[in-house]
């Protein structure tokens, strides 16, 4: 999208551009700095010498005090030890303390910025589906796609979600065994507890290329987005809801704020394990269905634009 509007971008990992640094450009956005790079207060000193505009940018909580350290994803699912998520936590926030421009993927993650980064100026750019990506779904009509009303997806892309699936695990059982006829497809890294696992109308795969995630998404009417209720969970994105309306499938999610903020009509929000038993037992007819896949998808087109970003490093 920056392209098309006439800018010149590249994209370097961190590692290779801390090892050999180009200061041709005028706009530096540094997704989730930290100071444990080697090089990193090298490079931007030189950065800000030389009078280029620096942005750090977030998509997730990763910064912070030992309390938010220990309830990620990260520490509660042993992906990393305690004093190593600390550690990150505490690099990171370093990182962050280095920027005096910083863009979010959520309001709730805003609002941390500022609390460890007070004088930083903080702009909310949402996630969004890329144009690109659109306008081939969008030729395609995978949002209309017919498919079986009564077939339930979990789309996980990483093991962080092991604390969160049991949110509804015991819901999903409950409607599978009242309802063979039903069906669950989970993909992707997470731990099934074995009395689910082991139903027949449960089937398993491992996590898959992101392109790939909207064809699978047809095959499911209902798609879930259960999360734990905790602080570095409600700075989470909607990126689950953008995943589903591209792919025409209802999305039942835990209410976290930018679920919320995307509007309930575009979405179902679970607040308790009745809600989620609810939901899951009243099947999705794709008939019934397609007014609010061809609502859901006409937002995507809507909010498919990055000009908050482009604003924002223009008032530097």
């Amino acid at each position: 999208m920056l392209v098309g509007q006439g800018n010149f971008v590249s994209v370097y990992s961190a590692t290779e551009f801390y090892k050999d640094p180009n200061f041709d450009y005028d706009v530096y956005i540094f997704h989730r700095p930290n100071t444990a790079r080697g090089n990193f207060l090298q490079v931007l000193r030189h950065l800000r010498m030389a009078g280029k505009t620096l942005i750090a940018d977030y998509d997730d909580l990763i910064f912070g005090d030992e309390e938010i350290a220990l309830q990620s994803s990260a520490a509660k699912n042993r992906t990393l030890t305690p004093e190593k998520a600390i550690a990150a936590f505490r690099s990171n926030l370093s990182g962050l303390r280095e920027f005096d421009k910083v863009t979010v993927s959520t309001a709730p993650l805003a609002q941390r910025v500022k609390m460890s980064n007070p004088d930083a100026d903080v702009s909310v750019v949402p996630n969004i589906i890329p144009p690109s990506v659109l306008s081939i779904h969008g030729e395609l009509e995978t949002h209309l796609a017919p498919r079986p009303h009564t077939a339930i997806g979990y789309f996980a892309g990483t093991k962080s979600h092991d604390r969160d699936f049991p949110v509804v695990a015991d819901a999903l059982h409950r409607v599978l065994m009242e309802n063979p006829d039903f069906t669950l497809m989970i993909i992707g890294p997470v731990v099934v507890p074995p009395a689910l696992a082991a139903l027949p109308n449960v089937s398993t795969a491992p996590v898959v290329n992101f392109l790939r995630l909207p064809g699978l998404m047809t095959l499911c009417s209902t798609v879930i987005a259960p999360l734990e209720m905790s602080d570095f969970n409600a700075c989470k994105s909607r990126v689950k809801f953008l995943e589903a309306a591209l792919s025409g499938a209802r999305l039942l999610a835990s209410p976290i704020p930018d679920m919320q903020a995307s509007g309930t009509g575009r979405l179902e929000l679970m607040e308790s394990l009745d809600d989620w038993y609810e939901a899951l037992s009243a099947p999705v007819k794709s008939v019934d269905y397609k007014p609010k896949a061809e609502e859901n998808f006409e937002f995507l087109r809507s909010t498919a634009h990055v000009d908050g970003l482009t604003t924002f490093w223009s008032e530097s």
